[in-house]
């Protein structure tokens, strides 16, 4: 014990706080591209701030735990970097922290233990040498402290006078508010507002009125089912050439129609699948806080709505979304499983088949090709063996691919097997299916994985996109499926669901715009939007893409704008 009071006195404990409080700032320096004169200041005038801050007691284990939100911080984004290889934490990581369960954070936590590990290592024994420095009787000295305030204004003068330059050079990405942590802290104070004003959307939507009528026969009998999917990517669908057929039902069907071009307009569930539902897009996205989905659209035009779920509650606008339906049902897993497979919305489906109403919208959020995706199929999609890995690496990365490629297996019997269902029924009918965002893979050398990282790839926007018709539909409104199949090429994002649906379903509203209706003649798109950071649009060709998605766009024939 005497050696260890020797070797951890405060003055050493005090420089060990202040190396990993740094530990964030210079793993940034290498991630992100920034100015090289920036990324001395990078170093320097946060670590100016961390040095204040430790001297601020005279026991720097007293500042170091009163910063622990500021470790918490530090801990997600240095797990985020291991993740995504760049990128500062964005707002919607920490609106994700909120709206993600426990489950899913568990299965994916299980298969980064490299990188919690080393956040663990890191800071857990800091943080117990914390309480050693506060428990010790001794404290840092006058003359110590004195000589810290010197070096620290040194550091910031240093930093200061380093950063004009920088700024001067590139003002956009050299500036005080892009700093670790000033930027990761303006980011979550973003979500903390974001999510408040969530919080009060049943209030600011309250008096909101599509004044939606049908422009149909009330007596004709009509059925149409939304299908959300989940984490699908494009590129592994056989529908879309992949060369594994991984969609052989959808692919047999000459009835379908899939659209080749299609990005999502954000790569994150929780704002991706809000804005298939309503007017908002991401040229506006604020504009959300204030209207309903177009299940109250519908239902003005006297459609009996479901909203039906196999993805557990989140409090996003998804579940507010949800509840403006006639029937809302969340299914329930076993308490063995954290989900049931999409399979379970079937029977679900059946029921609401039978019920007897004249007119429907049916809403399916199935859980399709999430993370960890051996355990999204049942045993007769397991198609492509092995389909374990322990942990995500490039050593298991075919057995990953096998995996996720079974879950399109079971995403196309699904699908196949909805189409049946309104086939049998005689109604009009249509589904529509479009997944909320993509994935990364470990692709190719940049090893990204998962999907929701702030800087998006090709891999993550690049979703599929298919409309069926049944025989009833097609032999009334044949105009309107041949400017569908028309437009099978053309590009386009996620903010034509809304108005394509209220097309297709004769509902007709002054928030139905017909330039973003792929089944009205009048259809033109401009530009496609990606939702950035803190809600702003940013042009698709303006994204910080790198020359691997590039490429992937060029393989795939499709340009990114």
């Amino acid at each position: 014990m005497k050696h260890f009071n020797r070797l951890f006195t405060q003055r050493r404990i005090f420089w060990i706080f202040a190396v990993i409080m740094l530990v964030p700032n210079i793993f940034l320096c290498f991630t992100e591209h920034l100015p090289a004169l920036f990324k001395v200041s990078y170093i320097l005038i946060p670590g100016a701030l961390y040095l204040v801050l430790l001297n601020l007691s005279r026991k720097p284990g007293i500042t170091f735990w009163a910063l622990l939100p500021l470790h918490f911080i530090s801990a997600v984004q240095l797990v985020l970097l291991y993740l995504f290889g760049n990128s500062i934490i964005a707002s919607d990581m920490f609106l994700n922290i909120f709206t993600t369960n426990s489950g899913e954070a568990f299965e994916l936590l299980d298969k980064l233990a490299p990188a919690v590990v080393g956040v663990f290592v890191l800071y857990l024994p800091a943080l117990a040498l914390a309480v050693y420095s506060i428990r010790r009787s001794d404290t840092l000295s006058p003359l110590f402290r004195k000589r810290i305030f010197m070096l620290t204004m040194l550091m910031l003068g240093s930093g200061v006078l380093v950063y004009t330059p920088a700024h001067r050079k590139a003002p956009h990405r050299a500036r005080l508010d892009n700093l670790y942590p000033i930027n990761a802290f303006n980011n979550a104070r973003f979500a903390v507002r974001s999510w408040e004003a969530s919080k009060n959307y049943k209030r600011t939507s309250r008096d909101f009125n599509y004044h939606a009528s049908s422009t149909r026969d009330p007596r004709q009998p009509e059925v149409y089912i939304f299908v959300i999917g989940e984490t699908g990517r494009a590129g592994n669908w056989g529908l879309y050439g992949y060369e594994r057929n991984t969609t052989p039902r959808l692919r047999a069907r000459r009835d379908v129609i899939h659209f080749d071009d299609v990005l999502t307009q954000i790569n994150a569930t929780h704002k991706s699948v809000p804005l298939m539902l309503s007017p908002a897009d991401a040229l506006d996205f604020n504009q959300i806080y204030r209207q309903k989905s177009l299940i109250s659209a519908f239902k003005q035009a006297g459609f009996r709505t479901a909203f039906i779920s196999n993805q557990l509650h989140n409090s996003s606008f998804t579940d507010f979304f949800a509840d403006e339906a006639d029937c809302t049902q969340y299914l329930i897993a076993p308490k063995n499983k954290p989900h049931v497979l999409d399979d379970a919305l079937l029977p679900v489906v059946d029921s609401l088949l039978r019920s007897g109403a004249t007119k429907q919208l049916i809403v399916l959020h199935t859980y399709g090709s999430h993370f960890n995706y051996c355990e999204r199929y049942p045993a007769d999609c397991r198609v492509f063996t092995p389909d374990r890995i322990s942990e995500i690496n490039r050593k298991d990365r075919q057995a990953m691919i096998n995996a996720y490629d079974n879950s399109i297996v079971a995403t196309d019997r699904f699908l196949d097997q909805i189409i049946e269902r309104l086939a049998q029924s005689g109604k009009t009918a249509a589904m529509l299916y479009l997944s909320d965002h993509g994935e990364d893979l470990l692709d190719d050398d940049r090893n990204r994985f998962l999907h929701a990282s702030p800087v998006p790839t090709y891999y993550q926007l690049h979703v599929p996109f298919i409309l069926w018709f049944s025989p009833q539909y097609a032999q009334q409104f044949p105009t309107e499926i041949q400017q569908a199949r028309e437009r099978h090429t053309t590009p386009f994002d996620s903010r034509v669901v809304f108005h394509t649906l209220l097309a297709i379903g004769g509902i007709d509203t002054d928030y139905r715009n017909d330039t973003l209706s792929l089944v009205s003649p009048s259809f033109h798109l401009d530009k496609r939007y990606y939702l950035g950071e803190r809600n702003t649009p940013i042009p698709i060709q303006y994204l910080p893409f790198d020359e691997e998605d590039y490429r992937a766009f060029e393989h795939r024939g499709i340009a990114p704008r």
